[in-house]
């Protein structure tokens, strides 16, 4: 979601802005226990699903580290 606490300027076709993303999330309280509510996160969702946990776990944590500004 851009906003200056995620430290994203703009919004992208897989950033939305946080007006999107609360319109998105509230039309999907109640519906699943797991909510991906913008439509392209639902899509990240699906390839990321279809890869071994280990990979998505060294991704997220690449993904930590650099926005933390660590080097590696």
């Amino acid at each position: 979601m851009a906003s200056q606490v995620a430290m994203v300027q703009r919004s992208s076709l897989f950033i939305p802005s946080a007006d999107e993303y609360v319109k998105a999330a509230i039309r999907q309280i109640g519906y699943e226990p797991r909510c991906m509510p913008y439509w392209a996160h639902s899509i990240q969702w699906f390839f990321a699903s279809l890869a071994p946990v280990s990979l998505l776990d060294a991704w997220r944590l690449s993904i930590g580290i650099h926005r933390r500004g660590y080097k590696t």
